[in-house]
């Protein structure tokens, strides 16, 4: 499995991706199967967030299955607000329960699935947060060459600290409620696939001064693939975004008038070409290149458009061993005043290696930039992840985890470095 995650990811929320979608290759097999024309992505939610490791984890029930599983561990954090004077550290401890429920008949599977996540400090108590969520995803086959899915979820979240737009104005913890809905269909056409996805998601800050950030994001994609030999395929995709931000912004900064306030509704396209194929006997993965543009209501801020990317590769060297390459570029809605959204870029790369039947290590490095567009603010940083898992038993492990995070910003008072480690048991059943 990589080493950057999710949002949440065991002992540590990684800023290095924002929410906007993450598409890792989790197989680390010498030859894997051959990779199918690419699958058009539902929002990643609860019920994916819990479940098992491995397709035979969990307890039988009939035809269903039943996964607990429970992450406890102890760590410190040498800069919890992610700040460059007046920094806060602690020592922490982490209980991340979670239950999830499959069931597959012949044409269907359906899952759900519940988190709890609290993280405790032992001197700063207001900085202790709790995470939650409910949720579910089901698949339908019973209509010859078609596929539907579909997912459904509620989560109450913490923002994450550091990296490229963090929460302003937040001396204790960001916490929100998200909304998601999520559903896609397919139909295979001989050698072609034509996919549609539609995606909702709407986020209600608790905060009286982050209201500001209250929206709802829509998404609608299609895409049309062709495989032109078995494991090879090349697709077009086109993607419309819109915006809608339920409160006028906080009062913008100078140069703007002393108390106004604008829309920061928006919306946008992107349009990409590319491909997701076995290049080679050890080689996976995918890649596309395209354009995107995101348009805001409100003239004070600006447009942004330029060349959107994607690569998510994977090298299978041995059968210890698997390096992932990945970058990717997205626009995300600004926290800031004085720019409607960033357009964020991230290069990185991962590694795996299982020293023994019970040891595997893992390493990541990734450096990030943010370009607050219409604004001379720009961020650039980096993060270093270094993993060792342990395997106890066949349902308990041992994990140490590292995180080292350092962004430079033009802006004053805006760099930071920020060191975390934890020590940590998993347990699964």
């Amino acid at each position: 499995m990589p080493v950057f995650g999710s949002a949440r990811d065991g002992s540590f929320r990684s800023s290095l991706y924002p929410r906007v979608g993450l598409l890792l290759l989790l197989a680390c097999l010498v030859d894997p199967p051959p990779t199918a024309a690419q699958e058009l992505q539902l929002l990643p939610g609860v019920a994916e967030s819990v479940a098992p490791s491995s397709e035979d984890r969990g307890v039988p029930l009939g035809g269903e299955r039943v996964d607990p599983k429970l992450d406890l561990s102890t760590g410190y954090d040498d800069n919890i607000l992610a700040t460059e004077t007046n920094t806060l550290q602690d020592a922490r401890f982490q209980i991340d329960p979670s239950l999830g429920y499959r069931k597959e008949g012949s044409s269907y599977s359906v899952s759900t699935g519940a988190f709890l996540s609290s993280r405790l400090y032992a001197e700063e108590t207001s900085q202790d947060n709790l995470d939650w969520g409910v949720g579910g995803m089901g698949e339908l086959d019973a209509i010859p060459q078609t596929n539907l899915r579909a997912m459904v979820g509620y989560q109450y979240l913490t923002d994450p600290r550091g990296g490229i737009n963090p929460p302003v104005q937040a001396p204790t913890p960001s916490q929100y409620g998200l909304i998601q809905s999520s559903v896609a269909g397919g139909y295979t056409l001989g050698d072609f696939e034509l996919s549609l996805v539609a995606k909702l998601q709407v986020y209600d800050y608790n905060s009286a001064n982050q209201k500001y950030r209250n929206r709802e994001v829509y998404g609608l994609t299609g895409q049309i693939a062709y495989t032109f030999l078995p494991g090879y395929s090349v697709f077009v995709r086109a993607t419309n975004t819109k915006t809608d931000f339920n409160n006028l912004s906080a009062p913008l900064p100078p140069p703007a008038s002393p108390g106004n306030q604008v829309s920061q509704d928006n919306d946008g396209e992107r349009f990409a070409a590319g491909f997701a194929s076995q290049i080679t006997h050890t080689i996976s993965g995918e890649a596309y290149v395209g354009y995107l543009v995101q348009r805001y209501t409100s003239t004070a801020f600006k447009k942004i458009d330029g060349v959107l990317f994607h690569v998510d590769l994977k090298w299978a060297p041995s059968r210890n061993t698997s390096v992932w390459l990945k970058a990717s570029r997205e626009v995300v809605d600004a926290n800031t005043l004085q720019s409607g959204g960033i357009l964020y870029s991230v290069w990185g790369i991962e590694a795996e290696h299982q020293v023994w039947a019970h040891l595997r290590l893992k390493a990541g490095f990734s450096y990030y930039s943010g370009d607050y567009v219409g604004s001379p603010r720009d961020d650039h940083g980096y993060l270093l992840s270094l993993r060792a898992d342990y395997r106890l038993s066949s349902h308990a492990s041992l994990d140490l985890h590292y995180l080292y995070d350092d962004r430079d910003s033009n802006q004053a008072g805006e760099d930071y470095t920020r060191n975390q480690v934890s020590l940590g048991v998993k347990l699964e059943y």
